[in-house]
């Protein structure tokens, strides 16, 4: 499949380019990244220049994974990157710090989400996050996703291991309103507990 933009009301969703190779490698070496996520650490402009130059078009050349650069308007400034996998539509999603509570992030998804639901056969979007990664149950919470539990995610971490994560998923029916039964991890509280 040949890669495909997408806009919203305020941003621009394209393939990455080389363009952006210094600002994921800068973006993807802050400390949350070893934390959260399970790309490579220490990340390195070598892990940015392979993501952007081999990973990315082969997800859209095989039709496995949809990856675009989350950008502004008008602008050239890398903000963040989203995906979904194909195989069970799972999402992931980043921003860099600067960008961060600035309701970038749903509204991405959002826009991805209803990509998947118009453009494919599957019939959900999933989401998972190691569990105490507060800010990406946010943006789940707040585009309409279920909170479906505490448990080893699907991703396992970076030597193989399982994940305990925090899961959920938007069904191609829901509305996008905010879901009862989400954690209170404002107060404390944590899933599954």
């Amino acid at each position: 499949m040949d890669a495909f933009p997408l806009e919203t009301a305020r941003l621009t969703l394209d393939q990455p380019t080389a363009a952006d190779v210094d600002d994921i490698a800068r973006f993807c070496a802050e400390p949350v990244f070893d934390r959260f996520m399970v790309t490579p650490w220490p990340y390195e402009r070598q892990h940015a220049a392979g993501f952007v130059e081999e990973y990315v078009p082969k997800g859209w050349a095989q039709n496995t994974e949809w990856t675009w650069a989350i950008r502004e308007h008008g602008e050239a400034d890398l903000l963040g990157v989203i995906s979904v996998r194909l195989d069970g539509g799972m999402v992931g999603y980043w921003l860099g710090a600067l960008y961060r509570g600035r309701g970038i992030l749903p509204e991405a998804l959002e826009t991805v989400a209803d990509a998947v639901f118009t453009r494919t056969e599957l019939d959900r979007v999933r989401w998972e996050c190691t569990r105490g990664n507060v800010a990406s149950l946010r943006v789940a919470q707040k585009t309409g996703f279920r909170f479906t539990g505490a448990q080893p995610g699907r991703i396992p971490n970076r030597d193989g291991s399982p994940i305990q994560a925090w899961t959920g998923e938007l069904l191609r029916t829901d509305d996008r309103a905010v879901k009862p039964g989400w954690p209170d991890v404002a107060a404390g509280g944590t899933a599954g507990s």
